[in-house]
């Protein structure tokens, strides 16, 4: 038998603090430091941390375009590489067995192209110009609405020989943001599953002065300054960092500080040029010095002064000293370009096309060339999913219904609205070395010629087809098979 153990008596043993182990465990970037205090307000939702952040960010991002030509030529070079033009659709119809219907696709392109010349309810916006508008107030304002006017028992006026279906452009001041209570979020209604069910739109634009104060929007939560869009009438597109998200933020938002200090710093710059361009002296002159020759009546001395003026009329003791600050300020330039390379990442564009600098070389251009696209390959097909496709179906259907199109015996929706949309062309850096690459692509396999074709903004009537040659081309064609 071994020795029992006294009662009362234990080995001893250290008692640590909860506390203490914690903070022996935790993550040394969680710790608060006088250099790196702790975020405030991260924890909160979405919603809750864009609640008064969304008007604001809204305006800056207004402000600047209107104001500051770097900022527009970032939403300049967004559009141009999103929608560009005009994101094309080629509809392409099948048949029961897959293959596509040519003569319903004919069909359908021709009305489809009458309809887009005058899309929007104004009449004055063709399908093209809506795109362009939709994605900068996207990009800029961070959302944008479509109210889809469709069916001839609206009270919109459609004549007998139109496809009855227009859009309505919503500015995001539309939908009140501050409308926010047990029904509506942020001007939205959701069910349990964060579905849209309706959109609150203003009546009056909330911001138009021309309109008596009676007339504009007294505030979101009286039922009768806006009116209640089902969402199966309306399309939202917006951009969103985090999710769930309901309203959408400025893609300006991370980089508004940096683009006002630009647009201040190159003021400064502008000022200290004119400045300078108008440059002053004053005269040092010892104290003991007693009269002057050149003074005026008052007895206050003048030099006359042009461009290439050759002072020689100083008294002993007299200096010229320039007034005004000291130029030029070092690293300004460089400064400036670090800049707008930040710019340009935090929104996902190109810096040579925003800077107008391209001292780059090939590879150089190639590179940031791949880089960005595979931005602007992300926003366009959001853009294609949230507007072209949605329209486009909607256009479709509204159309078979109203007999503007014929239907096929063997009709199937789903069929009948396939279409190709097209976005802007990749753009050439070198074309000999695009084109050679192209090719061997091609050759090898990787690219069909429809691939390159439709990769360099062909018609979408010369898709599939080779490039036709002229006469002179296909005599030096010859006389080269015959020098061979």
């Amino acid at each position: 038998m071994g020795k029992k153990r006294k009662k009362g008596k234990k080995a001893a043993r250290q008692v640590v603090p909860v506390a203490s182990l914690e903070a022996e465990r935790a993550y040394e970037a969680a710790m608060s430091t006088p250099a790196r205090r702790h975020v405030l307000g991260a924890d909160q939702s979405q919603d809750s941390a864009a609640n008064d952040a969304l008007p604001r960010i809204r305006d800056w991002g207004r402000y600047l375009d209107e104001n500051h030509d770097l900022a527009s030529g970032v939403l300049d070079e967004l559009v141009k590489n999103i929608v560009g033009s005009g994101i094309i659709t080629v509809p392409k119809p099948l048949n029961a067995d897959g293959s596509v219907d040519e003569g319903l696709g004919v069909a359908i392109m021709r009305a489809w192209n009458r309809w887009r010349r005058a899309a929007d309810v104004s009449g004055e916006l063709s399908w093209h110009d809506a795109q362009r508008i939709i994605c900068r107030s996207w990009m800029r304002d961070g959302e944008e609405f479509l109210q889809h006017v469709q069916g001839r028992q609206r009270s919109y006026p459609f004549t007998p020989d139109e496809t009855p279906y227009r859009v309505e452009l919503l500015e995001s001041d539309l939908v009140p943001w501050d409308l926010t209570n047990d029904t509506w979020r942020q001007g939205i209604q959701h069910d349990t599953w964060k579905r849209p069910l309706n959109y609150a739109v203003y009546l009056e634009h909330p911001g138009n002065t021309n309109l008596p104060a009676f007339l504009r929007p007294p505030s979101p939560f009286d039922s009768d300054s806006f009116k209640t869009v089902p969402a199966q009438q309306v399309t939202h597109i917006k951009v969103a960092k985090r999710w769930p998200a309901t309203r959408g933020i400025s893609l300006f938002s991370t980089v508004i500080s940096r683009l006002y200090d630009v647009k201040d710093l190159e003021e400064s710059e502008r000022i200290k040029d004119r400045i300078l361009a108008s440059w002053a002296a004053a005269i040092i002159k010892s104290p003991d010095l007693v009269g002057h020759e050149n003074t005026d009546t008052s007895g206050r001395r003048f030099i006359d002064m042009f461009a290439g003026t050759m002072i020689d009329t100083l008294a002993p003791g007299e200096t010229i000293q320039g007034v005004g600050p000291d130029y030029p300020v070092a690293d300004m330039p460089d400064h400036i370009a670090d800049q707008i390379r930040r710019i340009a990442s935090g929104t996902g564009t190109r810096y040579s096309s925003i800077a107008k600098r391209y001292d780059g070389n090939y590879a150089a251009q190639r590179q940031e060339m791949v880089e960005s696209e595979g931005h602007y390959k992300m926003r366009g097909d959001t853009f294609v999913e949230k507007i072209c496709r949605p329209v486009y179906e909607r256009w479709l259907i509204t159309a078979f219904l109203d007999g503007q199109l014929p239907i096929p015996g063997t009709f199937d929706l789903e069929r009948a609205a396939n279409a190709e949309y097209r976005g802007p062309v990749t753009p050439w850096i070198d074309p000999l070395k695009e084109v050679q690459a192209d090719k061997i692509a091609e050759e090898q396999g990787y690219l069909t010629l429809e691939q390159i074709q439709i990769k360099r903004g062909a018609s979408p009537e010369s898709i599939g087809q080779k490039p036709a040659r002229s006469p002179v081309q296909l005599a030096l064609i010859e006389d080269e098979e015959n020098a061979a």
